[in-house]
């Protein structure tokens, strides 16, 4: 908690007082102006922030990656599989190369269309109507190295892998490559969050297991199309005669869509969809006023196999709640999709396009053409070109299976996390950068070692680094009879440790030092670097015991004479 008012000042000067006796070494020119401030003219350029960092926390991490199966991935799972590794590695243990004690489990985005379709990538699957049902994906296990039959998601536990042989990346690209390209084109990938985790009755009760009540939860989903989530209300799907003159997938955008303050239903383009229409992302949104629907507990559903006043799939903000029920604490959740999104993230540029395209299904002579929704981005190294753009529409199938349409309701449930969301376009050329953040965000949730506060340098000498004004302790976890956890703190303060001496020859253990990582710490790149004695290494804290630093920190005042801020916080991080 910052404290930064006259008020909080006054009331912390019996505490304030209390702290510099016992921390002698303490300026005593900041007691006094704490203790008296109205008597100051200027204010102080400093305030006392207090920080609570977990040193040995719970390295427990859940991950679910959702792989979009349908004909138009293999490129882009290709991309994925190769860029697994950056995540894993930026999940390591500096110390000691280890990884967080961890679970991976792979679903996929068909959920087929509730028996619409009789036949084909969308038809029954295993005797269910809505395709893979959210099931862990196993595919292949034995021939990817799974030791484990029955094992559903890899697990890696104290060091070692548990259910599987070699290393994990190798083993999660196998899986992932196994889910192939023949799934449902018509994507439910947030519905197929709540079958695999959330809902109950469809025969996944047990992999919900898989999810511990202490772990870190990271929901990662790879997709090329928009979302189109309508179990139960699959009935807009399906072989209809009024809507042959367009893709099936189109059918997602126009009915959950809304662009200029309009439904897509109207014409243009309309429904059925009789004419073309182009704007940009940044003048659409996701529709959320869901029909009726029973997965959302309804008692009936709405008809949607014709025109609806509502859309006819789930809301978005609905699917992002069940999501958030899986932790009770908002932060031990992170949320990522690589989906179609602009390269640079500028929605006002990035085209938003319904058109006619060659019609994919050849066997339709009777319609050569057939309206559907265009890439709002291609992958750089794929762009259309010349010799492979249709001469009759102006599309271009090949450079289309390297790009992604607009997912405009997948980007709207990341934004129900917040500042544990993230976007990334899967029409990068790679996808290292971003598998390389999503792990440094997750590494930073695990093991939050940073100090996001300017804090006074109180020798001012560079070659020392920062040298701080903070008590810093160990505090413990103590569980009760009950099983709640309260903290403890040690009695004595560590000091800060020599910046002349190696860590294995300080002279007084343990004691604390700031580092300067700005890839774990993007704010200011301050990584607090506790230092325990050579002997004391090899044995663990408690798990989740936590550094507490009550620190003087800057707050910004520039002396106007320099125009730079005062002396012990004119640094540069």
């Amino acid at each position: 908690m910052i404290r930064n008012s006259k008020r909080s000042i006054r009331l912390l000067s019996w505490r304030t007082l209390r702290w510099a006796i016992a921390v002698p070494s303490l300026p005593l020119v900041w007691w006094a102006c704490t203790s008296h401030p109205l008597t100051q003219p200027t204010p102080a350029p400093e305030q006392q922030t207090d920080i609570y960092i977990t040193v040995a926390p719970n390295r427990l991490l859940d991950l679910v990656f959702m792989v979009d199966n349908s004909p138009s991935m293999a490129p882009k799972q290709q991309k994925m599989n190769a860029q697994f590794p950056k995540l894993i590695a930026a999940l390591k243990d500096p110390n000691d190369g280890t990884l967080p004690d961890l679970r991976v489990a792979i679903i996929d985005s068909d959920l087929g269309t509730g028996g619409m379709y009789t036949s084909g990538s969308c038809g029954p699957k295993n005797g269910s109507v809505f395709g893979d049902l959210g099931k862990f994906q196993m595919i292949g296990a034995t021939a990817c190295g799974v030791t484990s039959p029955d094992a559903t998601y890899l697990e890696y536990l104290k060091g070692q892998p548990v259910n599987y042989t070699g290393d994990i990346n190798t083993v999660f690209a196998c899986l992932a490559g196994n889910l192939g390209t023949q799934g449902c084109g018509e994507e439910h990938q947030l519905q197929a969050f709540e079958f695999a985790l959330i809902a109950g009755g469809l025969g996944n009760d047990a992999q919900h297991a898989m999810l511990r009540p202490a772990a870190y939860l990271g929901l990662v989903f790879l997709t090329d199309e928009d979302d189109c989530s309508a179990a139960e209300n699959d009935q807009m799907f399906g072989d209809k005669p009024e809507l042959r003159g367009e893709s099936a997938s189109l059918r997602c955008y126009t009915r959950s869509h809304d662009c200029e303050g309009r439904h897509l239903t109207i014409t243009p383009p309309g429904y059925p969809t009789s004419a073309p229409y182009s704007t940009t992302v940044s003048n659409c949104a996701a529709r959320n006023d869901p029909c009726q629907n029973l997965t959302d507990g309804y008692a009936t559903g709405t008809d949607t196999s014709g025109p609806t006043d509502c859309s006819p799939l789930k809301g978005y903000e609905q699917l992002a709640n069940e999501v958030k029920t899986l932790k009770s604490d908002p932060d031990q959740l992170l949320v990522a999709g690589i989906f179609g999104w602009p390269l640079d993230g500028d929605t006002t540029k990035a085209p938003y396009k319904i058109d006619l395209i060659p019609n994919p299904n050849t066997a339709d002579t009777a319609h050569a053409t057939v309206y559907d929704s265009w890439p709002t981005c291609y992958d750089p190294n794929h762009m259309p070109a010349a010799g492979t753009t249709d001469k009759t529409t102006g599309f271009d199938s090949t450079a289309a299976g390297w790009g992604a349409t607009a997912g405009l309701r997948l980007s709207a449930f990341i934004d129900e996390f917040g500042a544990n969301g993230l976007k990334f376009s899967i029409c990068q050329t790679d996808f290292s950068a971003s598998m390389k953040l999503i792990g440094d965000t997750i590494a930073k949730k695990l093991q939050n070692l940073c100090v996001d506060y300017k804090l006074i340098d109180t020798d001012q000498n560079p070659a020392n680094g920062v040298q701080a004004d903070c008590r810093v302790v160990y505090r413990r976890p103590v569980v009760d009879a009950n099983g709640q956890v309260t903290f403890k703190e040690d009695p004595n303060s560590m000091p800060q440790c020599d910046p002349n001496l190696t860590d294995d020859t300080q002279t007084t253990y343990p004691c604390w030092k700031l580092l300067s990582d700005k890839t774990k710490c993007p704010i200011n790149g301050q990584l607090i670097n506790v230092v325990r004695a050579p002997a004391d290494r090899n044995t663990p804290l408690d798990p989740g015991t936590k550094v507490s630093m009550q620190c003087r920190t800057c707050t910004g005042f520039i002396d106007v004479s320099t125009g730079k801020e005062l002396p012990g916080c004119d640094y540069t991080l």
